[in-house]
């Protein structure tokens, strides 16, 4: 699949080069407009790359795992059972899993790297903090009822 959307890239660039050198004036004026517009959304991409690094660099995701890591402190210092002390060590270790994914983006926007999938890892980790995050909650809903 890759293969055939490279294929058709490349066809189409060659296409506007055609047109644009060798094309009518039509032609030539649309192979302009075309060009413009990918050199519009290639300035584009760098923005949200640079906001996105300046993002990160502001400590985007800094805050959530403080929170996580405080919340599992205190957690600790609950605990009555195995069940809930395993519990606590998978959040844990997930929480350090998602602080490694975070430091990979953050290097990957540091080099201005633009990996494709880089938009979508960082859409997978917010998803994931924020179900980490609601996890923790219900543990601590769950530690607090047995405190009561």
């Amino acid at each position: 699949m890759k293969t055939l959307i490279k294929l058709a890239l490349i066809l189409i660039v060659g296409v506007l080069v055609y047109n644009y050198f060798l094309g009518t004036e039509e032609e030539k004026a649309t192979s302009e407009k075309v060009f413009e517009q990918v050199k519009d959304v290639g300035k584009s991409i760098g923005e949200l790359l640079k906001a996105e690094k300046q993002k990160f660099a502001d400590g985007k995701y800094d805050d959530t795992f403080e929170r996580l890591g405080s919340s599992y402190e205190k957690l600790k210092e609950k605990l009555s059972s195995k069940e809930d002390q395993d519990k606590l060590d998978e959040l844990e270790e997930r929480k350090d899993e998602l602080m490694r994914e975070k430091e990979s983006i953050e290097k990957a926007l540091e080099a201005d790297e633009m990996e494709e999938d880089l938009p979508k890892r960082q859409d997978k980790l917010n998803e994931e903090l924020k179900t980490l995050w609601d996890q923790t909650k219900d543990l601590l809903r769950k530690i607090g009822e047995k405190e009561e």
